[in-house]
């Protein structure tokens, strides 16, 4: 395998916050630049080994905390007014171009898990990625997943957070084995999504533009930017990321070429896969090499 550089780096995103990155530098000549989008309230050390075997492998590797997350997060959450659409349309797109510049001569790509795929669609530079992995992205509407697990997302967010909230100041997300505390706004939003049938699109105007809660416009989506092919990894043993929730995303990056590949468990060789089992390295060693291998080849022919 060949030796990398692993550095801690701080991006600036357009408004000015500061974000928390680490740059895997490859030993050798660099073939792709590879930005990973981190799912939800996931902290980007979650990603160092996968970064690191990709940066083995030739692929320059960004990954970072988004804000509100991490080492991207205030010393307090109280009163933190970042929203769930603020990491698409302000961290992804900061994101893009601080790796983009590091290694310009080199195409692209981005593996985005969970959120991660969904908040490419609000990057307005999302025409500069040459190949995406999507890992266990979907939509998370609720009664897209299986009982009794959708039950308990119902209410996490028509009751948990909305009760619990208002008292910590923000989502206390880690009290039940959900990543990271989240700012309320953040939570707010995404439960708002996770509450319609088609999810975020049920908050898109009829000029494409998404609206808030109270139906003021905040912001154009730009899904149709995304032209480069997207290979949707699934996984049958996930409770998030059904079959359902996949084909209620897909069909908005509509300038794209998807294919979906679906995994079980057993044709892996572990126990299970769930929502977050790609990044580890029991089950990652096979998953890994297949989809970067798919990455490199993709974003060197588009």
């Amino acid at each position: 395998m060949r030796p990398t550089l692993e550095q801690t780096v701080a991006l600036e995103a357009r408004d000015g916050t500061r974000l928390a990155g680490t740059f895997y530098e490859p030993g050798d000549a660099c073939h792709t630049a590879l930005l990973i989008n981190s799912g939800t309230g996931i902290p980007r050390r979650f990603y160092r080994r996968f970064a690191s075997h990709a940066a083995q492998s030739g692929f320059a590797v960004l990954t970072y905390d988004y804000r509100g997350i991490g080492d991207s997060a205030p010393p307090s959450l109280r009163g933190c007014g970042v929203r769930y659409r603020d990491w698409g349309q302000r961290d992804v797109p900061s994101a893009i171009n601080w790796l983009a510049a590091r290694h310009p001569d080199v195409p692209l790509a981005v593996v985005g898990h969970s959120t991660g795929g969904q908040q490419l669609g609000f990057a307005d530079n999302a025409a500069r990625v040459r190949a995406a992995l999507f890992v266990a992205v979907s939509t998370g509407y609720w009664a897209g997943m299986p009982r009794p697990f959708g039950w308990l997302i119902y209410g996490l967010f028509r009751f948990y957070l909305p009760l619990v909230s208002p008292v910590f100041g923000y989502a206390p997300a880690k009290k039940i084995g959900w990543g990271e505390n989240l700012p309320i706004g953040v939570a707010r939003e995404w439960g708002s999504w996770c509450m319609e049938p088609d999810y975020l699109a049920a908050f898109l105007d009829g000029s494409g533009r998404l609206v808030s809660l109270d139906g003021r416009a905040f912001g154009d989506v730009y899904f149709d930017r995304l032209t480069c092919p997207i290979l949707a990894f699934g996984f049958e043993d996930d409770p998030i990321d059904t079959r359902k929730n996949v084909n209620g995303l897909m069909p908005l990056f509509t300038m794209a070429e998807v294919t979906q590949r679906w995994w079980s468990a057993e044709e892996v060789g572990v126990r299970e896969l769930g929502h977050l089992g790609f990044f580890r390295e029991g089950a990652g060693v096979r998953l890994w090499d297949e989809a970067l291998s798919w990455l490199r080849a993709k974003a060197g022919s588009t």
